[in-house]
């Protein structure tokens, strides 16, 4: 049966030359393409079918055995095909027509990570996309055949708009991986394709730089440029980064609701610990965000935009959208702030402020103070409710010691003593061995929160 203009089509495949091209030919013929996570198991996967009303869903040969047996939603059956039986039989003499479409119709939808709620139906129309470029042409100066290496999935909007659709567009070449990125893999693809530019995420630069080998100096000084976005870059990995391969990695900030980036720095000017400046043709005003926590700025707000890529909709959330988008500017739930040189600086997030015995308190101020402990790989703080429903800061952490987590968790709040006055400090210290993340790959937040959620306080 046909797919029809303005009909869904959801794909979930390893990044192969066929899935790419089953996504273009979807777009062609006036379709909306869905893109999503391999990881996805079969409740997720249902329900993105449903909340997007497919018509078709396309895997491949590695996600077949989930594949065949989803089900789609409420009408008409779900249209299924193997995208790896479906190029060679099909499209090597199948001539597709353009269908038309205007800049109002619906062209792809990305679905949010997940990270605090159910995922979201995040969507874009058909829009000219050589205005959100200028990062890739002015900052990365990317010219027609420069190769491009993303450490991120094409499920991820991060790695969909700037390491394929904008390359593309410039006319460079893309490196496809099918498989699911390793520390070694990242390795050797760098040193055997030598891409011009690598888009990474934080915990990709640092994990290299934590399992560092004797040939990593050499083999990431190839790539020209490192970009980090996705999650907050902090500024030691950056210094870290620098003097380990003498390249610096340029900071950007983006979002699932822009698709494209729009903030950005450079490699030569931008401050360690910013995220550079709004890229052209995107605006950006700060709204108050009151607090009296003394760890933020008077000056910083929420950071709301407008920009040339911006969504549509959340889909079936109309509520979600009335509230994030209001006279085209879109509330990012970020906390920045802007120094007098016009450089913008993460300061968290909105909902990493709570209140505590009337305090506001910073959970990022406690993961800092959580990260200065000799052998700890990494922490996390979160608000969770308590057995009398307050809202309070727990605390997750990895540490290199080869202690119990009994005696991880008593060193970690002896440490905290010393670092934070007592409203700050974590209602709860867990020792996690690895730390939960949804299928794109980020730190989920709300399994964090039940693993404590309706618990006393330790």
């Amino acid at each position: 049966r046909a797919i029809k203009p303005g009909q869904r089509v959801v794909l979930q495949c390893s990044e192969t030359a066929n899935f790419v091209i089953c996504y273009f030919v979807v777009l062609n013929i006036g379709a909306v393409g869905i893109a999503v996570s391999t990881r996805l198991n079969q409740e997720e996967l249902e329900f993105v079918l449903s909340d997007s009303n497919a018509c078709a869903f396309l895997y491949d040969s590695k996600t077949a055995a989930v594949g065949q047996s989803v089900a789609g939603g409420e009408g008409a059956e779900l249209m299924k095909a193997n995208v790896d039986h479906l190029i060679p039989d099909h499209f090597d003499s199948m001539e597709l027509d353009t269908v038309p479409r205007g800049p109002g119709d619906e062209a792809l939808w990305v679905y949010s990570s997940g990270t605090t709620s159910r995922p979201k139906g995040i969507v874009h129309t058909h829009r000219q996309i050589i205005e959100c470029c200028r990062f890739h042409l002015d900052a990365l100066q990317l010219k027609r055949g420069d190769k491009i290496f993303c450490t991120s999935k094409l499920s991820f909007a991060y790695a969909l708009a700037n390491a394929l659709l904008a390359p593309l567009r410039l006319g460079a070449s893309v490196y496809l991986h099918p498989d699911w990125m390793t520390l070694d893999t990242v390795r050797s693809v760098v040193l055997r394709e030598q891409p011009r530019v690598v888009f990474g995420v934080p915990s990709i630069y640092q994990g290299l730089m934590d399992e560092s080998q004797s040939t990593d100096e050499s083999t990431f000084a190839l790539p020209e440029y490192f970009v980090s976005a996705g999650e907050h870059l902090p500024s030691n990995v950056r210094k870290r980064w620098l003097q380990l391969t003498g390249r610096t990695i340029i900071n950007a900030y983006g979002c699932s609701e822009t698709l494209f980036l729009a903030l950005a720095g450079n490699a030569r000017t931008t401050p360690p610990n910013s995220v550079g400046m709004l890229l052209p043709n995107v605006t950006g005003e700060l709204q108050g965000a009151a607090t009296d926590n003394s760890e933020i700025s008077p000056r910083q707000g929420v950071l709301h935009l407008a920009h040339p890529y911006m969504f549509t909709r959340y889909a079936n959330r109309d509520a979600d959208t009335a509230e994030r988008l209001v006279n085209g500017h879109f509330n990012t739930g970020d906390l920045y702030r802007q120094d007098v040189d016009g450089n913008w600086y993460h300061m968290g997030r909105e909902d990493e402020l709570i209140k505590v015995s009337g305090q506001w308190v910073y959970l990022r101020e406690i993961e800092k103070a959580g990260r200065t402990m000799t052998a700890v790989i990494d922490v996390a703080v979160v608000g969770a409710k308590d057995d009398k429903g307050m809202l309070r800061p727990a605390m997750f952490f990895a540490s290199k010691d080869s202690v119990s987590d009994k005696e991880s968790q008593l060193r970690m709040n002896q440490h905290l003593k010393s670092k934070l006055p007592r409203l700050k400090r974590p209602s709860w210290i867990r020792v996690l061995n690895e730390f939960p993340r949804t299928a794109n790959g980020k730190l989920s937040r709300a399994r964090l929160q039940q693993m404590v959620a309706g618990q006393a306080h330790d």
